[in-house]
């Protein structure tokens, strides 16, 4: 219901801003994190709004590391979702291709975590024949025939991850200024 109601919010978040930082984050430069909810004067604060905020700012870091990508000249063509991000048709999917700026596909086991692509790792590494590559292993023999649906980022939601991923890099500052006051204190 909680990602449901994500795509129902304004596309940037409605002026929501959010840090999911526990702990440190080497791709902003954070040696520390502190969860912080942030709304700009305009913005609105709903549950759709704040359920799509949490959602655009746990791919931000993901963006951020895909624009490193980009200045060193590799593109993404397309994604595979896994995990917990895509049990709910759509949503996460939509976000993701949306951040990638390229076409996620998620298949019926995308809902499977971790522990299923690890397992995976593992029958790989006992059943390959030699010289088979991790990709063809996936692709051949995994996940021959698997159905899978594939979204494509649409005009809105790039816009909508734009402007969210601008007022994410501009106020890293207040995130800082969130550690430094606590640890004056």
């Amino acid at each position: 219901a909680m990602f449901e109601s994500a795509a129902k919010g304004a596309a940037d978040g409605g002026g929501l801003l959010l840090y999911n930082y526990l702990s440190g984050e080497p791709i902003t430069g954070m040696e520390e994190g502190r969860p912080l909810l942030c709304r700009a004067p305009e913005g609105e604060l709903s549950f759709p709004n704040l359920m799509r905020a949490q959602l655009l700012s746990a791919l931000a870091t993901l963006k951020i590391g895909l624009d490193i990508l980009a200045e060193e000249q590799v593109a993404v063509d397309r994604l595979l979702g896994h995990g917990g991000f895509f049990k709910t048709p759509k949503v996460g999917q939509s976000i993701l291709a949306a951040a990638a700026g390229a076409p996620v596909s998620v298949m019926e086991t995308a809902g499977e975590g971790g522990p299923w692509g690890m397992a995976l790792l593992a029958a790989y590494a006992l059943n390959k024949a030699p010289g088979e590559t991790l990709a063809a292993y996936l692709h051949e023999r995994v996940f021959a025939g698997a159905p899978a649906s594939t979204l494509a980022p649409t005009e809105a939601d790039r816009a909508g991850f734009t402007a969210f991923l601008g007022r994410y890099r501009g106020a890293l500052q207040a995130e800082r200024a969130a550690l430094q006051a606590e640890n004056r204190g």
